[in-house]
This record gives C-alpha cells, sequence and structure tokens, in this order.
C-alpha cells in the first residue's frame, strides 16, 4: 500500500521534530548554567569541621611556662602556612594574633590566667577567608588552692604538687601530651615510664610512655595481655587500640622487654603498674565545668580530664602521680 503525505502532515511532523531539537537545546543549556570559577581562584572544600583542604592548620610545637617577677606567662611557638594570621583563643575569646614569618614559623607569649585556660590556633590566610581551626587544644589547669599542700596518702608529708599547673596539648584520636605535670615525674620503674593514658568510651585507649634503653613493651590488663609495641626513636613509645579496655577499674601493666644485646638493660624487671579508674560518660544534661565540654576529676595519685569532642563523644586522659604505680 502506497502512503501519500499530505502539505499538512509534513508540517506537522517537521514542526514536532524542530521543538524538540529546541527542548533538547534549552536542557542543555540549563545542565551547564552555572557559572565555573574564575581561574585565579583556588579551589577550596570546607570540611565538617571547618578547615579547608589543602590549607594546613596551625599547630603547637613548643610551649613553655616561665616567671617573669611576680608574673607567669606562656610561651607558645609553632608551624603554618607563611605570610597568614594566627589568632590564639581562650575559651572561645581572642587573646592574641600574630603573623606567621617567611619561613612557616610563629610565636607568641601571653599572660596566665588564674583560672582554666583551653588554647586554641586559628590560621587566616586573608582578612575576609574563613578561619582554619587547628586540631590542637592546649590546657592549663592550675592545681587546686588548699589550705595545706601536704599529701596525706599513706602517711607522707612531702608536697602533692610539684608545679603551678598541668599544661598539656591533646588531639581528638591521639596521643595526649604532657608538657608540665602537676605532680612533677611520672610512675616508672628503673628505664621504664608510663606517662598518660587516654581512652574513650568504646573501649579504646592510646597508652603512652617512655623507656631510656631500645626494646618492647607488653601491656596487660589484669593479667591478660592487650597490646604490645616497639620503643621509638627518642625512647618514646605508645599502644593505640580501639574495643580493648573493658567500662571498669583494672590495673594496667606495662613490662619491659629489652632489645637482645642491650648492655645497660636492667638485672630485675622493668614494671609499672597503674590503677585504670573507668569514669562514665555524664548523664544528659549534666553540666560540667560551665561550659558543658570539660570535666576534671582531681585525686591526690591522679588527675582525669574528660572533653567532648566536636562532632559528638569524649575523650579522657589520667596523668599519674609517681606514687600511682602499684
Amino acid at each position: 500500500m502506497t502512503r501519500v503525505f499530505t502539505r499538512g502532515r509534513y508540517i506537522l511532523i517537521v514542526g514536532s521534530a524542530l521543538l524538540l531539537a529546541i527542548l533538547l537545546y534549552l536542557a542543555l543549556r540549563v545542565s551547564g548554567s552555572a557559572d565555573p570559577a574564575p581561574e585565579d581562584a583556588p579551589s577550596k572544600t570546607e570540611t565538617a569541621n571547618g578547615s579547608m583542604i589543602g590549607v594546613e592548620p596551625a599547630s603547637f610545637q613548643q610551649i613553655a611556662e616561665i616567671s617573669d617577677g611576680n608574673t607567669r606567662r606562656l610561651q607558645l611557638s609553632g608551624h603554618a602556612e607563611a605570610g597568614a594570621v594566627v589568632v590564639i583563643t581562650n575559651r572561645g575569646e581572642r587573646m592574641r594574633q600574630v603573623r606567621v614569618d617567611e619561613g612557616g614559623q610563629w610565636r607568641v607569649t601571653l599572660d596566665v590566667l588564674p583560672s582554666l585556660m583551653v588554647l586554641k590556633a586559628q590560621l587566616y590566610q586573608t582578612e575576609n577567608s574563613a578561619g582554619v581551626r587547628s586540631e590542637e587544644t592546649v590546657f592549663r589547669l592550675p592545681v587546686p588552692q588548699t589550705d595545706s599542700s601536704e599529701n596525706e596518702v599513706e602517711g607522707r608529708t612531702e608536697p602533692i604538687y610539684k608545679t603551678s599547673a598541668l599544661i598539656m596539648v591533646t588531639a581528638p584520636g591521639g596521643p595526649s601530651r604532657i608538657i608540665q605535670s602537676p605532680f612533677g615525674g611520672t610512675p616508672s620503674s628503673g628505664p621504664l615510664s608510663l606517662n598518660v593514658i587516654d581512652y574513650d568510651y568504646t573501649g579504646g585507649v592510646i597508652i603512652t610512655g617512655s623507656s631510656s634503653i631500645p626494646g618492647r613493651v607488653r601491656l596487660f590488663a589484669e593479667d591478660k595481655v592487650i597490646a604490645e609495641t616497639g620503643i621509638g626513636v627518642g625512647g618514646r613509645w605508645n599502644s593505640i587500640a580501639g574495643h580493648l579496655l573493658p567500662g571498669a577499674n583494672v590495673t594496667l601493666r606495662a613490662a619491659l622487654i629489652p632489645a637482645d644485646g642491650t648492655p645497660n638493660a636492667p638485672s630485675e624487671p622493668a614494671i609499672v603498674s597503674v590503677p585504670f579508674n573507668f569514669i562514665p560518660p555524664p548523664a544528659a544534661g549534666d553540666d560540667q565545668d560551665g561550659s558543658g565540654s570539660l570535666f576534671v576529676n582531681i585525686d591526690p595519685l591522679q588527675w582525669q580530664i574528660r572533653r567532648t569532642l566536636i562532632g559528638g563523644g569524649a575523650q579522657s586522659t589520667i596523668i599519674y602521680s609517681p606514687e600511682a604505680a602499684q
């Protein structure tokens, strides 16, 4: 059968094809309508914690507390992007700002306040840019003021505290650095020391210490081996593990395994045992230090500092007196 195309039918077909072509053209225009960024504008992506990908946050490298007459001061220095500005805040309040030198170094001196200090560093590349928050936080917790500074534990009469404050540097998920212990020392046995324990409520734990001789450190909870780690450069060692410790009070023990052939290895086993006292998470709505972010439990033989983390959760740090060793 032969089909006959009339003039009207031909116009209808051509019109439909033209309409489809126009709609396709408009769809392509809409999908590519977002204006591309200018070529000279750097591309940065903001992460969940407010930092910018490709921008290195400011870090704390050297921290020291000094006495200048009757005034105590904190000297802080660190590394950051050259030419940027570092702003130091204390509990959210701006204290000082400094420009980073050409070598990527910054330094600042602050007056020590009599109350708790929680120092953070924010980096600003330009005047109008968003601040890049450092992952590290510096805590300065003054020792409690009491009528007597004598230690009554086990009849001792020497002072409990050897310094005016605890100064430590923390970062989420990483080992805490103790710059200054209120106890002036750590639990030790011969060449082995156990410096600090960090833990969370899921059983994650970071145990940090030092040794003056090379080798390995084996860790126990009660009589169960929970980890073993090597002693690194400079004699520092740490063990990081998740879901390791129970939410209970146990005795933690670190035992030194000297490297073969170590000439100054101790003749007696070097073992440090300390009490791990688990503090349960706060109940919803509990006020902690007025800001809802910090809790400090002070004991004559140990301090525990719990802080909430951005995004949820909490991390606790235990600092021990040398007399805490069992």
